[in-house]
């Protein structure tokens, strides 16, 4: 895209010299309509990029919602990994009691069970011979299973509440372990989009780059084409003044030509002699040598002579179907006459017509010259019929 925007503000650049370089009002306008094309293309760009901004801006929207979404389940599992923590450090802290309380009975008994050792079978005999009745010594039998089934149902309750807790700790220990690698993940989630957010950001900011230079360039084309606009009317107010200095000018020329043209009419031809004072023909219709390089051709119309700049005259009326360079003729007018009846002038140093001019016989079309393939200053006179070259000596009353 940047190297369009600069290849257009290359061609802007060239707009002043090739404005000076215009040789018409054509041209100019040709030019005008060119840089018309390029300031559409532009604001088609514009359009575009800002076209696509705006879906980006969308598109940034987008991941900035799911950005913070995915910020807000990060935050909520760091804060359920915090409260799993403490809830782990107070299992360990409870697990720690209940091992403790084992062991303190754990301890105690012992020292029963030691005693009871050294004390042997005798000791509780005596206990629980020293009953003072029957009674008394089922209570005092009573007392001692109770004794022993209350340590046991201690010893079996510290065991559960230690196992309880112990697997308490094992599944919070658990539970923090999936919430931590949840972290991991959400975390590399939350990274992400980021990193895709930082691109897209960059992207826009190239786009709103490339709109700017669009704009600009869009301005320079637009005051471009008004700058041509205004040399465009100024040189048809010039090509005006020009039009009405020629047709003065072409008067006065019709009138001296009609007067030279009096000279040429003893020649008895239909057509007008056209060089006026210059009756020498050098090379006439048909088979010749070359003039240039070796061997033969056939001369298609005739060549008269005469000096660098004589008047050239219309033969007949009719309508210029051709000014311009004309391959080995150089400068050639060509007259349509009506009826599929053509006349070409060659070799011409200046056309003095322009293609669809209506030309009268007699009036001024061209100078003598030598450009094309010429041996010296001549005219190259034909005489055409439906686009096939004739003998043109009838017309000109050449025997």
């Amino acid at each position: 895209m940047k190297q369009k925007i600069i290849l257009l503000l290359v061609v802007l650049m060239l707009v002043p010299s090739i404005t000076v370089a215009a040789q018409n009002i054509s041209d100019m306008q040709r030019q005008q309509r060119d840089i018309q094309r390029e300031a559409q293309e532009a604001r088609g760009e514009l359009t575009d990029t800002q076209h696509e901004m705006e879906a980006l801006e969308a598109e940034i929207y987008a991941i900035d919602r799911e950005l913070a979404e995915a910020s807000s389940r990060l935050e909520t599992i760091i804060d359920a990994l915090e409260h799993t923590k403490v809830e782990l450090e107070e299992t360990e802290i409870a697990l720690e009691q209940a091992q403790h309380e084992r062991d303190e009975h754990f301890e105690k008994l012992k020292t029963r069970l030691r005693i009871m050792y050294i004390q042997g079978p005798v000791g509780y005999l005596e206990v629980v011979l020293q009953a003072t009745s029957f009674n008394n010594f089922l209570a005092r039998l009573d007392r001692m299973n109770r004794v022993a089934r209350s340590d046991r149902e201690v010893a079996d309750r510290l065991r559960d509440a230690e196992e309880f807790v112990a697997n308490q700790v094992e599944q919070t220990y658990r539970l923090m372990t999936s919430i931590e690698a949840l972290q991991v993940l959400e975390a590399e989630r939350v990274a992400e989009i980021n990193k895709v957010l930082d691109q897209k950001y960059e992207f826009l900011v190239h786009l709103a780059d490339d709109a700017e230079q669009y704009e600009a360039l869009i301005r320079q084309l637009e005051q471009a084409d008004a700058n041509l606009t205004a040399q465009i009317q100024q040189a048809q107010r010039e090509a005006e003044a020009r039009a009405r200095a020629a047709a003065a000018e072409a008067a006065r020329q019709r009138a001296a030509a009609q007067a030279a043209a009096q000279q040429v009419r003893p020649m008895g031809g239909t057509m007008l002699w056209p060089v006026p004072g210059h009756y020498r023909v050098s090379s006439g219709y048909g088979d010749r040598a070359r003039p240039i390089g070796r061997g033969r051709e056939f001369h298609t119309g005739v060549d008269i002579p005469a000096p660098t700049g004589t008047n050239i005259l219309a033969a007949y009326g009719g309508v210029v179907i051709l000014s311009g360079w004309n391959g080995g003729f150089g400068n050639t007018v060509v007259i349509d006459h009506g009826g599929g009846r053509t006349t070409l002038y060659g070799h011409n140093s200046r056309n003095l017509v322009t293609v669809g001019q209506t030309v009268a016989r007699g009036d001024v079309i061209a100078r003598v010259g030598s450009t094309g393939v010429s041996t010296g200053p001549h005219l190259h006179f034909e005489v055409r019929h439906n686009g096939n070259h004739v003998n043109p000596n009838p017309y000109l009353g050449l025997r």
